[in-house]
């Protein structure tokens, strides 16, 4: 992955050299590289700017490869922000003497207390390293806070004539997100269990940390493509065998195969633990929201977690 993005970055250096004319834009251009990012643009600047999520409907961020126009984009927009340098190491390459003097990049984790990663990344290409640290912070509101924080200050230095419009509109958006992280914590504290069985890769460990919620899986690590092992599948199955869990989740945007396979076996049914990386085509026609999605997690969670 990272051989072919140093040849589009070579590429995108030698375009930029011939580009001899700008385009004018009323308004300020945004690339976003993650949904959660790209909600929050959308919360706070609304229509005071043009926003664009780079990363397709329905695709899995871990494996994506932007493409030479997706790059050109990037380099030639106001503000980029991109979810931090352990989701997307070929940022810091692509900016250095392509990006101009005008770009804001935003590293959206900046001011956020990053969890050492349990596993790293088992990528398939070899000149992937492992990660140092959980990339799915936003998957704690108070981690959105401050994100959103952060892009409101970025938005105000691109487009200083609408700061008031955004530090109202930043004002609601956190105000929902506090409200969102207390029917969090109230689903914790009314829970009488605290274990959910995840066939998806281990993207929830910010709210396992922070709430004690104990998540057993039977993939290593974060890699999407990774595939669970016998022993991993058996160890499960005792647990399900001891306790009385009720519900199997997996993870939007992969195949369910194992987690219906545990289903199947154990009689229970599958529900989809949304970890907001991206929507598909129909939930972003629906107009869903990281809000939304957090909130049927939580519905999803009491039957699981026996809330009372």
């Amino acid at each position: 992955m990272f051989k072919r993005l140093t040849v589009l970055i070579l590429v995108l250096a030698l375009l930029s050299a011939c580009q001899t004319t700008v385009q004018v834009e009323d308004k300020p251009q945004i690339m976003v590289s993650l949904f959660p990012q790209y909600d929050i643009i959308r919360q706070i600047a609304q229509d005071k700017v043009e926003v664009e999520l780079f990363l397709p409907a329905g695709s899995e961020p871990h494996s994506y490869e932007p493409s030479a126009s997706t790059l050109m984009k990037i380099v030639e927009a106001d503000l980029f922000v991109y979810s931090s340098d352990e989701l997307e190491p070929w940022v810091k390459r692509l900016v250095e003497g392509n990006a101009s003097e005008d770009l804001i990049v935003l590293d959206a984790s900046n001011g956020i207390t990053l969890l050492e990663a349990d596993h790293g990344h088992e990528g398939e290409d070899e000149d992937e390293e492992e990660l140092a640290f959980d990339p799915h912070y936003w998957l704690d509101p108070q981690n959105m806070i401050i994100m959103s924080e952060s892009i409101r200050d970025a938005l105000i230095e691109i487009d200083p004539e609408n700061e008031a419009f955004y530090i109202e509109n930043a004002n609601s958006y956190i105000a929902s997100l506090k409200e969102l992280d207390s029917n969090w914590q109230d689903l914790f504290d009314r829970a009488q269990l605290n274990q959910i069985i995840y066939g998806g890769h281990f993207a929830f460990g910010y709210l396992s940390h922070r709430f004690g919620l104990e998540i057993l899986s039977p993939y290593s690590g974060y890699a999407p493509d990774a595939e669970p092992s016998a022993q991993a599948l058996a160890g499960l199955m005792d647990v399900l065998a001891e306790k009385e869990i009720n519900v199997i989740f997996y993870e939007e945007l992969i195949d369910p195969r194992v987690a219906r396979i545990i289903a199947e076996q154990a009689k229970v049914k599958i529900e989809v633990l949304h970890g907001a990386h991206n929507l598909n085509a129909e939930e972003m026609q629906a107009g869903w929201t990281y809000v939304s999605i957090m909130e049927d997690n939580i519905e999803k969670l009491k039957e699981a977690l026996r809330y009372e």
